[in-house]
């Protein structure tokens, strides 16, 4: 989805702070990077920097005039950085948010001289009310004020201003119960979103089944692997007639005799290789089903790079002598203002730099010797965490009440717990340290193609 991508947290102290010295206009200026292009662009804030009261030329009930001398720094360091700027302020009185006519010539003026000293990065305007938020992005100094984006709050989260969608689509009756659950509004969220689901196995089948039968309208599947005989304990949708085909090929013929109507694109790629990562960025929401620290560690990069808002999700079971000791589930929702992988030091160093390595390689490191001990695996076990996982989607994007973003489920002692921890604040991937909101201003995670 195209738009203007903000922390959710970020866009509450935002609102809350402009808002404040109402009935005056206050403004804001946002740093962010980009991804996409053209009709596609996605602006991903980084910062926001709200004027101060001194660096306004003129404040009143209608309008905020800034001193382009504070605006000159910001200008250079989104030249020097390849960042975007998004010009934001406030309308207190009025309760649905929109451009005014002032608007509009103010945007015909600055606009060509923000391109003009950053180059031809793509900048925004935000106007924000007490309850709404319009926006609009220019990826080129037009005479004409461009149409109206989606806003994008992504974080415990996911809430979309869409001023293009459809007010009360329709809804089939087959998902009457989903909507008494979630409401129409709810419903109505869930068949607009674009998710993707990284690794089709025994956990990713499951939650391509549940998405399907949700009423989710767009799903994009991608694993390398094609279907062996030991997968048909735990895949599902596998059939014996079905042992090498690729595992995404098997979950799309399980989502569409689900629903016929869904917009299925089934990739055998890996995402570890780049160019094939690079096909998640159109989505709105993600799930990492994979079973290696690599794909783990590109994809957790991609949901802070990117500002993809993602569920990653893994079942370790732990065997001794032929005996089960104990079995764990974890279910982490990735996004702004909650930790990474790497904050919870969830990432093995060696096996992701080996995990990344060519064939080539790989042949020639003299610390890989054998080959991987393939792990334990249980469809009920995979069950458990997927419906979790899936759980936590629609509490994010629906309202369901499941406050819990990271969940840990101990199957031996029959207890499921809400993990509470807080991001490092200067995390290699998460923090304005790493590469929060970066989008294609920084290099993706993986190996070049």
């Amino acid at each position: 989805m195209k738009g203007i991508f903000l922390g959710d947290q970020a866009m509450h102290s935002l609102r809350g702070t402009l808002l404040s010295v109402a009935p005056q206009e206050a403004a804001a200026l946002l740093l962010a990077g980009r991804a996409g292009t053209d009709d596609q662009t996605r602006l991903l804030v980084r910062e926001n920097f709200v004027v101060p009261a001194e660096a306004y030329q003129a404040r009143d009930n209608l309008r905020a005039v800034i001193d382009p001398s504070f605006i000159m720094p910001f200008l250079k360091r989104a030249r020097r950085e390849g960042l975007s700027l998004i010009l934001t302020h406030t309308h207190p009185f009025a309760k649905e948010a929109h451009f005014s006519s002032i608007d509009d010539e103010g945007e015909r003026v600055l606009m060509p001289a923000l391109f003009s000293r950053t180059g031809d990065c793509p900048h925004g305007a935000l106007v924000l009310t007490s309850d709404d938020c319009a926006a609009r992005i220019w990826t080129k100094p037009n005479a004409k004020p461009p149409r109206m984006s989606p806003v994008i709050e992504v974080g415990r989260n996911l809430r979309i201003h869409d001023p293009n969608r459809e007010s009360s689509p329709a809804i089939s009756n087959q998902f009457d119960r989903s909507v008494r659950a979630f409401g129409a509004e709810g419903q109505a969220t869930l068949a607009s979103l674009s998710i993707a689901i990284v690794g089709l196995g025994g956990i990713g089948s499951f939650v391509a089944e549940q998405l399907a039968h949700l009423g989710v309208r767009k799903l994009l599947l991608l694993d390398p692997d094609v279907l062996e005989e030991t997968n048909l304990n735990r895949v599902v949708g596998a059939t014996r007639q079905r042992i090498g085909h690729p595992k995404v090929e098997i979950a799309a013929e399980l989502i569409r005799r689900t629903n016929p109507e869904i917009n299925v694109t089934a990739i055998n790629g890996n995402v570890i290789m780049s160019n094939d990562a690079r096909r998640l960025l159109s989505s709105d929401f993600l799930f990492c089903c994979t079973d290696s620290h690599g794909s783990r560690a590109v994809i957790n990069q991609l949901a802070y790079q990117y500002v993809i808002p993602t569920v990653d999700l893994g079942v370790r079971v732990q065997v001794r002598s032929g005996r089960i000791e104990s079995v764990t589930g974890r279910i982490q929702m990735l996004a702004p203002g909650l930790p990474c992988l790497v904050c919870h030091n969830l990432l093995d160093s060696e096996e992701v730099r080996r995990d990344l390595l060519s064939e080539e390689a790989r042949a020639r490191d003299p610390y890989i010797v054998g080959a991987v001990e393939p792990q334990p695996a249980v469809i009920s076990l995979n069950g458990t965490v997927a419906s979790l996982g899936v759980t936590m989607m629609l509490s994010a994007v629906t309202g369901l009440p499941v406050p819990a973003r990271h969940q840990l489920v101990l199957f031996n002692r029959a207890v499921v717990r809400a993990a509470a921890s807080d991001p490092l604040p200067h995390c290699v991937v998460c923090s304005l340290n790493g590469v929060l909101a970066r989008g294609d201003t920084w290099p993706m995670a993986g190996r070049p193609s």
